[in-house]
C-alpha cells in the first residue's frame, strides 16, 4: 500500500493495482488538467487538478461503500479512481471541442479500453470485469446491483459530487461548498439497490444541496469565469482542429500546459491573447434570470453593434433532480416530499450579454434600463 496526503482527507491509501494505474501516463496527464478550467484567473488559488480530485473520489467511494456494507469494493474503487481519466484540457470548459459531439465520458471509456490502462487492468481483471467497471464509472448500469454501485459514484450525492464541491470550495477560498460531509455519509443506507438518506440526515442533505446551489451561482457560473471560458474556447478553435482530438494517443498529449504554450507562442491572434491573459475580456452588459428581458436586450444590442463585439451566454442547472430518497418513520419518500426547503429549489438559470470594452460604455445604460 502507498499513501497520498490529501488536504481534505489526510492520508489516502492505494493498493498496488491502483498505484500502477496512477503511475500510468493517461492518469498522470490529469496533473496538467485543472479541475475548474480558467477559474484560477478569478480565484487565484483554484490551481487544483483532476488528478487529486480522482484520488479524492476513490477515498470517498470507499467511505460510502464501507458505510453501506458493500464487501466487494475492488471494482468500485477502480471506477471512482478512473471516472475522469478522459477529461479534455481545462476540464468541462473545452468539452464542446470534442469531435462528433462526444463527451468526456466517451473519452474516458476510450482511454480505459485503448491505452495502457487496459493492459494494467487485464493483469488482475477479466474482460467482463472491465466492461462492468466501465458501466459503473460512466453511470450506465446493466442491472439493479450495478445501479447501486454506479450511484455511489455518479448519483445525486455520489462520491464525485461530495468530493468536488468541498475540494473546489477549499481551493477557491470560499465557504459556499462546505457541508456536513460526515453526517451525510453516516446516514446513508440502501434498499432495493437504491441509496437512501435517513431522516436524521435531512438537514445535512439540505446543507449539501444549498452548497451545490451557491457553488454554481458564485463560482461555476461566475460572470468573469464564464466569459474567459468563452474566449478560451474561441481561441482554441483557431489554434486546433477537431481532428487533432480524434486519435486517442494524440488526445492524451493535449493538456492545459501545451495549449497555453501554443497560445503564448501565437503571433497571429494578439487580441484573443490579451482578452484572456491581459484581462481585456468582454464586460458584462446584462446578467439576469429573466429570459424575456434577456431576449429583449439581445435584439436591441444586435441592432446597434456588430456580432463580433458581443457574446451571449445561457446556462441552466438542476440543483436537485428529484431522485433522492429519505427514510422516515412513516416510510420512504422523495426528499422534496419531506423537506419544504428542497421542494422550493428551482433550476438555476442565468442569461448574460457581454460586449467588447470599446462599446461597453455606450451600451451600459441599455443594460441598466432593462
Amino acid at each position: 500500500m502507498k499513501e497520498f496526503l490529501d488536504p481534505l482527507y489526510g492520508f489516502v491509501e492505494l493498493n498496488p493495482l491502483e498505484l500502477r494505474l496512477v503511475d500510468s501516463f493517461p492518469f498522470q496527464r490529469l496533473r496538467y488538467i485543472k479541475q475548474l478550467g480558467v477559474a484560477y484567473l478569478v480565484f487565484p488559488s483554484a490551481q487544483h487538478t483532476r488528478f487529486e480530485h480522482s484520488i479524492g473520489v476513490l477515498y470517498t467511494t470507499n467511505r460510502i461503500a464501507e458505510k453501506l456494507g458493500i464487501k466487494d469494493i475492488k471494482l468500485l474503487r477502480l471506477a471512482g479512481l478512473l471516472h475522469d481519466v478522459g477529461h479534455p484540457p481545462f476540464s468541462h470548459t473545452t468539452e464542446v471541442l470534442l469531435p462528433e459531439e462526444k463527451t468526456h465520458e466517451d473519452f474516458t471509456e476510450r482511454v480505459i479500453r485503448e491505452t495502457e490502462i487496459y493492459n494494467i487492468l487485464r493483469k488482475e481483471l477479466s474482460h467482463e470485469d472491465i466492461d462492468k467497471l466501465i458501466r459503473i464509472t460512466l453511470g450506465k448500469p446493466r442491472d439493479g446491483e450495478e445501479k447501486l454501485l454506479s450511484d455511489v459514484i455518479t448519483g445525486e450525492f455520489g462520491s464525485d459530487r461530495l468530493d468536488y464541491l468541498r475540494r473546489d470550495a477549499y481551493f477557491c477560498g470560499v465557504s459556499y461548498g462546505f457541508f456536513d460531509y460526515e453526517r451525510l455519509i453516516n446516514t446513508l443506507s440502501y434498499e432495493n439497490n437504491a441509496l437512501l438518506i435517513d431522516e436524521s440526515g435531512l438537514r445535512a442533505l439540505e446543507n449539501f444541496l444549498i452548497s451545490r446551489y451557491f457553488m454554481y451561482i458564485q463560482v461555476y457560473f461566475h460572470k468573469v469565469v464564464r466569459i474567459l471560458s468563452i474566449h478560451l474556447v474561441e481561441f482554441i478553435k483557431k489554434l486546433f482542429k477537431k481532428e487533432e482530438f480524434k486519435d486517442i494517443n494524440n488526445y492524451l498529449r493535449i493538456n492545459d500546459t501545451n495549449i497555453i504554450a501554443k497560445i503564448f507562442e501565437s503571433k497571429e491572434y494578439i487580441e484573443d491573447f490579451y482578452r484572456i491573459f491581459g484581462r481585456k475580456h468582454f464586460k458584462t452588459l446584462l446578467s439576469t434570470s429573466d429570459k424575456e428581458v434577456y431576449n429583449q436586450v439581445k435584439k436591441e444590442v444586435l441592432k446597434i453593434i456588430p456580432e463580433d463585439k458581443v457574446r451571449f451566454d445561457e446556462v441552466r442547472k438542476e440543483v436537485y433532480g428529484g431522485n433522492i430518497y429519505v427514510r422516515t418513520k412513516k416510510g420512504i419518500f422523495k426528499a422534496h416530499e419531506v423537506s419544504s426547503f428542497i421542494a422550493s429549489l428551482r433550476p438555476i438559470e442565468v442569461y448574460r450579454i457581454y460586449v467588447d470594452r470599446s462599446v461597453w460604455k455606450d451600451l451600459e445604460s441599455l443594460g441598466k434600463n432593462l
